[in-house]
């Protein structure tokens, strides 16, 4: 079967992977959790992934994060190239959803070369790639490193010869098969295609026939496969590609099969399997996107839950482990959906900040990391905002749980910067609008400047519909709030529901009113649908 390597395939040997930490609503950058490919952590701890036939071997392979999934030993894998002499050959794996180049070896005057090193290689389906990347073949790398692999130039796999390793032997005799299968079908589409054209209905029919009783076989075949070969990694491929099937005779309603699809979603996956990050597809990223993304409700709550279903599914110290814990923080970090850096936190206090992100050993950046994520925990959407009790211009207090409204618009802004000043009659147009519905606002004053605040104010006096606070004066220290909400920016928006939880934090002022407005609508205080606002033109450079 021929076949083109694809475009993306990369030339490296070590998987970097490099995650920039952003809170997307605060713009402010958290310490990232930086890649252990180029300084490894090695713990005082036996590496999990280690042969315990071999006990004196293991006991001098040091944990290190890069020999995870590997056991300690050669590989040695000998192969001729039947129409190549004296070039490159390379052999890549699928990581994830990439493919990347892991050795390379010389082919001499005969066509023969020997991938060969130590420690072995992780488990997974690699792939032998031609010097000039036109065309590959692939194989699956398991326990058995030293085999002899034979092909030539034409890419037929129905060539392949393989000796030394049982499960290699017992795949390329599969591959055969369904070349013979792959040619029948070519074979009786053809023959589809143009009794379809010849309009005769009955050799359709005839061909349907067998087309699905090739079908039939073609599925025979492979389950006769995984009977005979439980253990092996094409068949925990074969398993772990299976969709999630709902029995029928359960007679369950809508919900109720989302629910069982959603409990029963990762049972085709082996997750002991380490050979499974590296299926081809991106089988196990695919999965995981698909599960966050189609799979779970995008409300944070919800977002937090499936993460930590899916990564208790996990084992520890192996890569499918580590790849989902990054992949997650890096997917929940670069969204710019509000409140979903609730899953970004959650993931850094959770799994990097109590030591389960067991490859990264960065201490001073964790350090900086979890403050950062410490510092978010109090005003995550979905949580009471903390209280407030700050003076207005004639030092009478308020508190901010005590003026409530049925939405509370909290504004923490400074007096004098040009930003705030563009967005303070934004807010003041949106109050307007929509005070009658119970909107209020509970505008703070954060810096060190009582007498600018006072002077606005003076000038302002639309505002006087505002419950205007600051500081008591310019001496007095500001109390712990400040700290307590993040504010690293102004102006700061965010948006309580009556009883003080934050149903929005650090909004764009342009979706002020139709985000307010789309919680009346739910609250069925007003009765019209909102409209969203158009998309702000992107600035010119």
């Amino acid at each position: 079967m021929n076949k083109s390597i694809l475009s993306s395939l990369m030339f490296l040997f070590l998987v970097v992977f490099s995650i920039n930490t952003i809170d997307a609503q605060n713009n402010t950058k958290v310490t990232p959790p930086k890649s252990t490919s180029q300084k490894p952590a090695t713990l005082d701890k036996p590496n999990p992934n280690v042969n315990s036939n071999n006990v004196n071997e293991a006991k001098t392979f040091a944990f290190d994060v890069r020999n995870i999934g590997r056991s300690p030993g050669r590989y040695s894998i000998k192969v001729k190239i039947n129409g190549l002499k004296n070039v490159p050959l390379y052999l890549a794996d699928n990581f994830g959803d990439k493919q990347y180049m892991r050795d390379t070896c010389q082919l001499d005057a005969n066509g023969v070369g020997v991938f060969t090193g130590e420690p072995r290689f992780q488990r997974g389906l690699y792939m032998i790639v031609f010097p000039t990347l036109e065309g590959y073949f692939e194989l699956p790398i398991t326990d058995d490193q030293d085999f002899y692999f034979e092909a030539d130039t034409s890419l037929d796999e129905s060539k392949i010869k393989i000796s030394g390793s049982l499960e290699n032997e017992a795949f390329a005799q599969y591959q055969k098969q369904r070349i013979v299968f792959g040619k029948e079908r070519y074979q009786l589409e053809n023959l589809y295609k143009e009794a379809r054209s010849q309009k005769n209905e009955t050799l359709l029919s005839e061909i349907k026939v067998k087309i699905d009783t090739l079908e039939k076989n073609d599925l025979a075949f492979r389950e006769n496969f995984k009977t005979k070969n439980p253990n092996h990694l094409l068949s925990k491929f074969f398993t772990a590609f299976q969709p999630i099937v709902i029995p029928k005779d359960l007679k369950l309603d809508s919900l109720q099969e989302y629910y069982y699809y959603r409990t029963h979603f990762w049972d085709n996956i082996d997750f002991a399997e380490s050979g499974l990050i590296r299926a081809p597809q991106g089988l196990m990223i695919r999965k995981l996107n698909d599960y966050m993304d189609k799979v779970t409700f995008q409300d944070p709550d919800s977002l937090v839950q499936s993460v930590d279903d899916v990564l208790n599914k996990t084992l520890p110290f192996t890569e499918i482990q580590k790849y989902f814990i990054q992949h997650l923080t890096s997917k929940f970090q670069d969204r710019k959906i509000m409140c979903q850096d609730n899953v970004t936190i959650h993931i850094i206090n959770k799994y990097y900040c109590t030591g389960k992100a067991w490859w990264y050993n960065d201490t001073a950046g964790l350090r900086k990391m979890c403050e950062d994520a410490g510092k978010a925990l109090p005003t995550m959407c979905g949580k009471t905002a903390p209280n407030l009790r700050l003076a207005d211009t004639s030092g009478r207090y308020y508190e901010l749980y005590q003026n409530l409204g049925k939405v509370t618009i909290l504004f923490f802004y400074d007096p004098t910067c040009g930003h705030c000043k563009e967005v303070i009659p934004i807010v003041n147009q949106v109050y307007n609008k929509l005070k009658s519905k119970g909107v209020v606002v509970y505008a703070v004053s954060t810096e060190n400047k009582y007498e600018e605040w006072r002077k606005m104010l003076k000038e302002k006096p639309e505002l006087n519909g505002w419950i205007n606070v600051c500081k008591t004066d310019r001496y007095y220290p500001w109390p712990i709030y400040k700290q307590d909400y993040n504010i690293v920016a102004n102006p700061t928006l965010f948006v309580l529901d009556e009883n003080g939880k934050i149903l929005g934090k650090k909004l764009d002022e342009h979706q002020l009113e139709f985000f307010i407005e789309s919680i009346l609508y739910e609250k069925k205080i007003i009765d019209y649908k909102p409209t969203p606002p158009k998309e702000k033109p992107a600035k010119k450079d």
